[in-house]
């Protein structure tokens, strides 16, 4: 078997990989976790945990490198400085995560894997070469001056992989309130659209009871309203609403209640126009896609 088909053959929502930078982004994930965990009872494989000590490292003892001088440490030194930050960071961090772990609905006992190394780059690679189905990681709360540590985040998400990718925003999910609750899916029509529609019938199927509301909304661009020569605002707005009742009916099928989906259609720069509502209306869980949704 070809290793493309391998990859594709993975069951969705059955093995998980969340990399953790500190406490507070595993809390941020954990109430989806927890409703993955739940929704896909027997069929969740593993859910494991990856933290990269990377960037942060360095940066904590750069003001040891000269490179004006073309000197950096000795490697002794800078495995003494290593060990001296796993012992401060490293390990505080992973006991703090246990408890968590321990603490949380999640069905299996998750692993924790510490590596060296640029964090995108490891990400990426262990989410591969292990085979998970989905990757799931937090924004992390970051001050003005310091937007670089976003980058991370960034860095993966424009990365090709097979995974599924979930994003929780910096601020979590509000307390007592379901991931599943109020969920809204851009629909475009793609096969990557497809995917993400499918696989959030899978979760939302099976814990109808949490779901209050699902809204399919496609978006048009407002320029063919100016563009003469090709396809007309009307003919594409029912293409549109072609694509969100396609949409619908794998949702039903799924085991969503069909009063609960409300399909919209909108003019607006699709991105711009998804990312208002989002913010405005809708939980912070964004449906799983690649790329995001």
């Amino acid at each position: 078997m070809k290793e493309s088909a391998m990859k594709n053959s993975i069951p969705v929502l059955t093995r998980l990989l969340l990399p953790v930078k500190d406490s507070e982004q595993l809390r941020n994930v954990l109430p989806l976790v927890e409703l993955v965990s739940r929704s896909m009872s027997g069929e969740l494989e593993k859910v494991d945990l990856l933290h990269v000590v990377g960037g942060s490292f360095l940066s904590t003892h750069l003001d040891n490198i000269d490179f004006r001088a073309g000197r950096v440490l000795s490697s002794d030194r800078m495995q003494r400085l290593r060990d001296k930050h796993y012992q401060e960071a490293v390990n505080p961090l992973l006991s703090q995560v246990q408890d968590l772990l321990e603490k949380s609905g999640v069905a299996l006992q998750a692993k924790v894997t510490v590596q060296d190394g640029d964090p995108v780059k490891k990400i990426t690679a262990v989410c591969e070469k292990d085979g998970y189905s989905t990757l799931i990681m937090s924004r992390r709360k970051v001050e003005a001056e310091r937007l670089i540590i976003g980058t991370v985040l960034n860095g993966v998400i424009n990365r090709h992989f097979s995974a599924s990718f979930y994003v929780v925003g910096e601020e979590g999910f509000p307390v007592g309130v379901s991931p599943a609750a109020r969920v809204m899916i851009g629909i475009d029509g793609s096969a990557t659209c497809l995917r993400a529609v499918n696989e959030a019938a899978v979760i939302l199927g099976r814990v109808p009871e949490v779901v209050e509301e699902v809204s399919l909304v496609h978006v048009l661009d407002p320029s063919c309203l100016y563009d003469e020569g090709g396809t007309d605002c009307q003919q594409m707005g029912e293409t549109g609403n072609q694509y969100m009742r396609e949409a619908e009916k794998v949702l039903v099928k799924g085991g969503v209640d069909k009063s609960k989906i409300v399909s919209t259609l909108l003019f607006g720069k699709p991105g711009e126009t998804l990312t208002l509502i989002l913010n405005t209306i809708f939980s912070p869980m964004r449906v799983p896609s690649r790329p995001l949704i």
